[in-house]
């Protein structure tokens, strides 16, 4: 288990009057320190932020050592624009009301989904290990992964681990349910090259049924699909790739 902290962080002004006078420009890079801590606390590194009127900025984060949180703030853009200093307190958080933004899920989901299967020629203990362990996606997928089955647990996998974090894969994804050598579903994000989309979670549900004491039948099903342009693109992403993923699976028992 990773060890972590609590930080108590101060956003300060670098100017008189902020920030009741920003500028368009200000403005600008406001938008996108929001868009950067909110893509934290999707990865449950920021537990809370915001302005305390008048005063100051307000972040409470949970990292793994004061190193990390201060390269967070660092790399915060209002930080890099020299809109904001910081000071930095280590805290305990003792309380803390479990919430989930409104903006997890989409409202209105579609009823698009993605389905595909394959046969796999293993015991079915070996694919759900596969599917359902960091050891199984690793030798499956060749990538790092934390998983806890537990609803509510972490599912993330570490598709490219040079990436910097927050990039790197399904980091902030959670297990919804699992029913043990049955189904585990999860939640899905997009890759990053999809913009704001990437903190809006899918869902995917897996299913095994064993057909022989040597072969498994795999289904995925992927659904939570909104409407637009950018969610097509998205929809069309995975019809390509979940096929991909299980043919990999299907190699990987290939002996």
């Amino acid at each position: 288990m990773t060890l972590t902290t609590d930080y108590f962080a101060k956003l300060l002004g670098t100017r008189p009057g902020w920030p009741d006078d920003m500028t368009g420009e200000e403005e600008a890079v406001m938008g996108e320190h929001f868009r950067y801590l909110r893509a934290l606390t999707a990865q449950g590194k920021v537990l809370m932020a915001g302005p305390v009127f008048g005063q100051f900025g307000l972040i409470v984060l949970r990292t793994s050592d004061k190193a990390a949180a201060r390269s967070i703030l660092e790399n915060d853009p209002s930080v890099v624009a020299g809109l904001h200093t910081f000071e930095l307190h280590e805290m305990k958080v003792s309380l803390l009301a479990e919430s989930m933004r409104p903006d997890r899920y989409v409202a209105d989901p579609t009823d698009r989904t993605i389905h595909c299967e394959a046969i796999v020629e293993a015991a079915l203990s070996r694919v759900w290990n596969a599917w359902t362990t960091a050891d199984g996606v690793k030798r499956f997928l060749g990538c790092e992964a934390r998983i806890d089955l537990r609803p509510g647990g972490p599912f993330e996998i570490e598709f490219d681990k040079e990436a910097p974090r927050g990039r790197r894969g399904s980091e902030g994804c959670r297990v919804l349910a699992a029913l043990p050598m049955e189904v585990v579903a999860f939640e899905w994000n997009a890759p990053p090259e999809f913009g704001e989309l990437r903190d809006v979670r899918t869902q995917v549900v897996v299913r095994f049924k064993e057909i022989s004491s040597s072969r498994v039948r795999v289904s995925l099903a992927h659904a939570g699909w909104g409407e637009g342009e950018e969610w097509d693109r998205l929809f069309a992403y995975f019809v390509k790739a979940w096929p991909h993923v299980l043919e990999k699976l299907r190699v990987r028992f290939d002996d």
